[in-house]
């Protein structure tokens, strides 16, 4: 039966603050603080309380503000993350956070979000900012025991997913009270939903391919600008344990602990589910098929932007969480799947309203070498040098200068290691067109081609057959050895020798004395 003591002031709470989204979010975010903090229900350190009088359920650690959900007289429920004042500037320019001071001397204040823009909660400034905090309030010399008296009931609320759905209810419906709180009869109600789905009708698993320069990342960036993403760009050390989680080592009051940290992956298809009102990804779970799949479905798309994904071992960093991937084993689909975590032994699913777009470079790995499991859960759409996007400069066709690059390119290389446009699109004046060359143009020959400077000089019209006058070339011929002049330099005649030659980068360019290259130098490149 209900203990009036704790869990009917809670209960009240959840009532004033009406709004049971921003209830199982705030419950949400109170599981990650006591994941930080590491301390058990009851320490001396804690204090999880409700007020009447305004509203408000708090974690305090050490006499501190921690995490508030606070309902004003006046508008939609506020969450309050605390966080050091020298973290403040680099929250200021979201200009849909307040902040909230604490007390007059405090070297914290709080970051005050309304429901309306919870989506910020998740941000990876505030998200950092907020937990750097929580570290130092649990070492802070100023601690227990609280004054105010710490209810149990919030912290098994946070940790107990079931529990609060209970609460929830209870709070909703004051005639369950004399129920037990996890009799199995108490359900839910099945909402009411459209049932025409409103998620983007796009690949949920897409990689964006081509050469370096063709506006890969730049595709990204509409995504971005409508801040229901989370970015992040693979390396070759990356791993499951960042991407998903894994145990980190951490240092608390001076000895090591080992604590499990959640990976991006993990966080976005939290922030996913959160979309549609759920607060942990076990309340998403707990709820029947239909209901899980009605929410989700009209939930708002939630981006995982993954800049460079063939750069890590993908295989590795997915592991066994790559069939949850497939848009039909998704949570919300019609043959859902989910699977049990190896560290922290929580059921995971990937649910429909998450997009995973990822871009590769061509040069770095060829798409055959991916895994084939991988190529079959991911839509690939190539996306190659588009040279209509470029103009005339000093009578300089730049379109048709990329296009004849590109074929003598994949003829003497392949498609794969063509140029983009982007390499060019900034280039407005003379000046800036041999600086694209000099910087960027010339120095990706040299890597494709493994400083082969005659094949350099054929991608350019440097060969002597093209007929363009010496001045004109962006190579030069720096010294032709004979046989004789060999034999001088070595002592004798190098083996399988019948000529050497040495190469330079036009010296003009190289001492950015750009009045001396005639613009027939890349006029000629595509125009005998």
């Amino acid at each position: 039966m209900l203990t009036d003591t704790q869990q009917q002031p809670l209960i009240d709470r959840i009532r004033d603050i009406d709004h049971p989204e921003a209830v199982r979010r705030f419950f949400g975010l109170l599981k990650e603080l006591i994941d930080i903090v590491n301390l058990p229900n009851g320490d001396a350190r804690l204090a999880f309380t409700v007020r009447k009088d305004q509203k408000a359920i708090t974690a305090n650690i050490n006499f501190f503000w921690a995490l508030r959900l606070v309902k004003p007289h006046r508008g939609e429920p506020e969450y309050w993350l605390t966080i050091k004042k020298s973290c403040q500037e680099q929250l200021e320019h979201f200009d849909e956070i307040d902040f909230g001071r604490i007390s007059e001397k405090s070297n914290y204040v709080a970051v005050v979000i309304g429901q309306s823009n919870a989506h910020l909660l998740y941000q990876p400034a505030v998200q950092k900012c907020w937990q750097d905090c929580l570290a130092e309030l649990v070492e802070t010399a100023k601690r227990g025991p609280h004054s105010a008296r710490h209810n149990g009931e919030v912290y098994q609320a946070a940790e107990d997913e079931a529990f609060l759905s209970d609460l929830i209810r209870l709070a909703d419906d004051p005639s369950l009270g004399e129920r037990l709180v996890n009799d199995n009869q108490v359900r839910e109600p099945e909402g009411e939903y459209d049932s025409v789905p409103e998620l983007p009708n796009q690949p949920h698993n897409l990689i964006l391919f081509g050469p370096p320069g063709t506006g890969k990342t730049f595709a990204l960036q509409p995504y971005l600008r409508d801040k229901n993403s989370t970015l992040i760009t693979f390396h070759p050390s990356y791993s499951y344990e960042e991407f998903i989680e894994g145990i980190r080592p951490e240092v608390v009051s001076g000895q090591i602990t080992y604590r499990i940290r959640k990976g991006i992956f993990y966080r976005a298809c939290l922030t996913a589910i959160q979309q549609a009102g759920y607060g942990t990804l076990a309340d998403c779970l707990n709820d029947s098929p239909e209901n899980r799949s009605q929410k989700l479905r009209r939930a708002p798309a939630h981006y995982l932007l993954i800049d460079e994904v063939n750069r890590a071992n993908v295989a590795s960093v997915f592991g066994d969480l790559i069939t949850l991937l497939e848009s039909d084993k998704r949570l919300g689909a019609e043959h859902e799947l989910w699977v049990t975590l190896p560290y922290s032994q929580e059921r995971f699913g990937v649910p429909i309203n998450l997009f995973v777009i990822g871009t590769m470079n061509t040069t770095d790995r060829s798409i055959a070498l991916l895994d084939v499991a991988l190529r079959r859960r991911f839509s690939f759409r190539e996306m190659p040098p588009d040279p209509s996007v470029l103009g005339d400069v000093d009578g300089v066709d730049l379109a048709q200068l990329l296009r004849i690059i590109n074929e003598r390119m994949e003829c003497l290389l392949d498609r794969d290691h063509q140029i983009g446009h982007a390499y060019l699109t900034n280039v407005q004046t003379h000046a800036d067109l041999c600086e694209a060359f000099r910087d960027r143009i010339i120095p990706l020959l040299q890597e494709y081609f493994f400083n082969d400077w005659a094949k350099i000089q054929l991608v350019l019209g440097d060969n002597p057959a093209w007929g363009k006058e010496p001045d004109q070339r962006l190579v030069w011929v720096k010294k032709k050895y004979t046989a004789n002049a060999a034999s001088k330099l070595f002592g004798e005649l190098p083996d399988l020798m019948d000529e050497l030659v040495t190469y330079e980068v036009n010296p003009y360019l190289q001492r950015s004395e750009y009045d001396q290259i005639p613009t027939e130098t890349f006029v000629r490149i595509y125009s005998r």
